[in-house]
């Protein structure tokens, strides 16, 4: 008897092993080395859903109400509208805010696009080269980015002020100390230099995030093709060209969709620095629509506005992307 208990006692300790051993293969899945390992789809789905949160509701809802508002009269106070169907789009066509602003509109983000492009370039072929101040200039480029474009539009409109008697701009004081204070002039109310220091703010405020990806594509560029070409006897400038500029294909097309993105997208700070003058000469097509959706309480024309602005900001840049695409495939 006392064998037979002793058996059954020794299985039932087998048994509760067993499990125990179970148990522990199930949470060693999940746990290794005292750090918690998610299964991949699980982690997927949680690290995703934060962001896809806030893109739904920051992002895809105000995409879709815009979209059901276009086709509407709402003044933008109260619930009471009607269903227009296209008539907002018709009148849009017909409205000289479009066909005034357009151009306007392409002109800033081909200079913005271009000279981001190039300055950026340049910059990251500095911050490549091995030197004690490399981070540090790294980091010097890269902080505009965290600063609100509120604040930058504010501390540039300072920057850009005319002379009122005895208050002068930064600007024309640091050209004023320099000998130069012929060329002082009213940086923003002037239609010839507006958009040019419009630009250049924003390549103050943009270049680092521009310059970071060119950079980190340079990184990744072997330093045997830099090796081979310069025991060819070819010069700095020369590999540059032939192998850095020509091996930006990828990060060219990023850049550039960015960029665009960024520059049809532009309200605040051109709003703050010069809210579209002097006269129309600043003023893109965002400045329109806000001013259609608030001060004419035309918000369904703005809508509709933003509508188009938006599909064709997605056939340039797919178009933008599909020629880019075939430069960086041709160089690879």
């Amino acid at each position: 008897m006392a064998k037979e208990i002793t058996v059954a006692s020794e299985c039932e300790t087998s048994i509760d092993s067993r499990k125990k051993s179970d148990r522990r293969k199930k949470w060693d899945k999940f746990i290794r080395k005292d750090k918690i390992v998610f299964n991949d789809k699980f982690a997927q789905a949680v690290f995703l859903l934060p962001a896809i949160l806030v893109f739904s509701v920051f992002t895809v809802y105000p995409a879709f109400t815009s979209l059901y508002y276009s086709f509407t009269d709402w003044t933008g106070i109260g619930t009471n509208y009607n269903f227009v169907g296209f008539a907002n789009y018709a009148e849009m066509f017909r409205d000289k805010n479009l066909f005034q602003t357009l151009p306007v509109t392409f002109y800033y983000a081909a200079l913005n696009a271009v000279t981001l492009l190039f300055v950026a370039f340049f910059i990251a072929l500095m911050l490549n080269r091995q030197s004690i101040f490399t981070g540090f200039m790294r980091v010097c480029f890269f902080i505009p980015m965290l600063v609100s474009p509120l604040i930058v539009g504010f501390v540039f409109k300072e920057f850009y002020a005319p002379t009122v008697g005895d208050e002068t701009g930064s600007l024309n004081k640091i050209l004023m100390q320099i000998g130069l204070g012929f060329l002082s002039t009213n940086w923003l109310g002037n239609e010839y230099t507006a958009m040019i220091v419009i630009v250049l703010t924003g390549v103050w405020y943009q270049v680092g995030q521009t310059a970071l990806i060119y950079l980190a594509t340079m990184q990744g560029i072997s330093a045997e093709y830099y090796e081979a070409a310069t025991l060819d006897g070819a010069g700095y400038w020369k590999r540059t060209y032939h192998i850095t500029w020509k091996l930006m294909g990828p990060a060219l097309m990023v850049n550039t969709i960015l960029l665009l993105i960024n520059s049809l997208k532009q309200y605040d700070m051109i709003a703050l620095l010069t809210n579209g003058g002097p006269g129309t000469s600043t003023k893109v097509i965002n400045l329109a629509i806000v001013e259609l959706s608030i001060a004419s309480q035309k918000v369904g024309l703005g809508c509709a506005m933003s509508m188009v602005v938006t599909a064709f900001t997605f056939v340039l840049v797919s178009v933008t992307q599909k020629l880019l695409s075939r430069r960086a495939t041709a160089h690879d």
